[in-house]
């Protein structure tokens, strides 16, 4: 008998081990066939500059259903993207309940221009996203996607170059790049002095943009133009925005960093803890391509804990301190210059709070504050 029960008990243990090894279930959110089956009005275009505004592409597809109540509203989202590189979506458009998308040969090329150079044939996927709106219950969207070939247009050119001439009558030219391709943002940061200056578009006069009389961009073809005028002295960041909403240049006061874009977070306030220069806390770009001189981490912090920015590979390298011993980053917004630990003291912030939070510094050198908002 007692043979029996100590068999039992052996068989018992295995089953429940064997359990315990079983890879656990998570739940998933059911997928539904695709009802849509977008379609394009193209299989290849090449975009035309002369008829910008003019229709390139329609996108249409069929009606989507709820799967829950035929009286739910389901609407429509539209992305783009390289079908090769799908982490580089486009925007989500929203079409509301309308069944079809149409985008003209200047809305499609702004796109291309991002992943491929002008000329170049890209293969394109749309996809089309059903949203069903229901109070109770999430349903995961219905995906539809289609492929065409693109072939973009130069709308902005790779460069601009700053044509500048000093006080003396000598003339330089310094270029400008894009931060990131088919934006028409180009920046550059160089040394200035008192100066009148303009941009072409290559080597060659014409076209350039001068200053228009409200103060924006001129694009002239030929004959006369406005030149800027530049009046300060030092290092500045020339920022030429050429998209219609802006149409601007703006000279602005960035604070360079000894080693440029190497900024990190350390301290046993966060979750990198004393360790210098690691990928786990370096603070990244998070501005647009307008706003350069934004910067920021998020991560895990703990309240008591200490921390300080470092710009350097190690602990004799240049900080940037907290603006007073232990300053709360979620009540004290001040951001003062960097600096070395022996100009001024090992001076840290202390967060008064645990949890995932963004801490944020604008890098203006006329406007320097942070931030410290929880994150998303």
């Amino acid at each position: 008998m007692k043979k029996t029960a100590y068999l039992i008990a052996i068989v018992s243990t295995l089953f429940a081990a064997t359990a315990c090894n079983e890879d656990p279930t998570y739940f998933e959110l059911p997928t539904y066939p695709d009802e849509m089956h977008v379609k394009s009005s193209v299989d290849e275009i090449v975009l035309n500059k002369g008829i910008a505004d003019q229709t390139a592409v329609t996108l249409s597809w069929d009606k989507a259903s709820s799967p829950l109540s035929p009286t739910d509203e389901v609407t429509y989202k539209v992305c783009l993207y390289p079908s090769a590189q799908k982490d580089l979506k486009s925007e989500y458009i929203s079409t509301g309940t309308q069944q079809q998308l149409a985008l003209t040969h200047d809305q499609l090329n702004s796109m291309v221009a991002r992943w491929a150079i002008p000329g170049e044939a890209v293969k394109v996927t749309a996809q089309v996203l059903s949203i069903v709106n229901n109070e109770q219950k999430y349903v995961r969207p219905e995906i539809s996607t289609v492929e065409f070939v693109v072939t973009g247009y130069e709308k902005y050119p790779p460069y601009l170059y700053m044509v500048i001439t000093d006080q003396l009558g000598t003339t330089t030219t310094q270029r400008l790049e894009q931060r990131q391709l088919g934006t028409g943002i180009y920046e550059v940061s160089l040394n200035m002095s008192p100066c009148t200056y303009h941009f072409q578009t290559s080597d060659a006069e014409y076209p350039l943009y001068g200053q228009a009389a409200d103060g924006k961009l001129d694009y002239v073809t030929d004959g006369t133009y406005t030149e800027f005028t530049n009046n300060e002295s030092g290092t500045r960041t020339i920022i030429v925005d050429t998209n219609s909403e802006f149409n601007d240049c703006r000279v602005l006061d960035i604070v360079q960093l000894p080693t440029p874009g190497q900024i990190w977070i350390c301290g046993n306030g966060c979750s990198v803890g004393w360790n210098t220069n690691t990928t786990a806390g370096r603070m990244e770009m998070v501005g647009t391509a307008r706003e350069p001189y934004y910067y920021a981490w998020t991560g895990d912090f703990t309240a008591g804990g200490e921390l300080k920015i470092g710009l350097g590979g190690g602990w004799g390298d240049q900080f940037f301190f907290a603006p007073a011993d232990n300053a709360d980053p979620l009540t004290d917004h001040r951001l003062f210059m960097y600096r070395f630990q022996d100009a001024g003291g090992d001076v840290k912030w202390v967060p008064s709070v645990s949890g995932r939070y963004t801490f944020k510094l604008c890098l203006l050198a006329s406007d320097m504050w942070t931030s410290f908002e929880p994150a998303n």
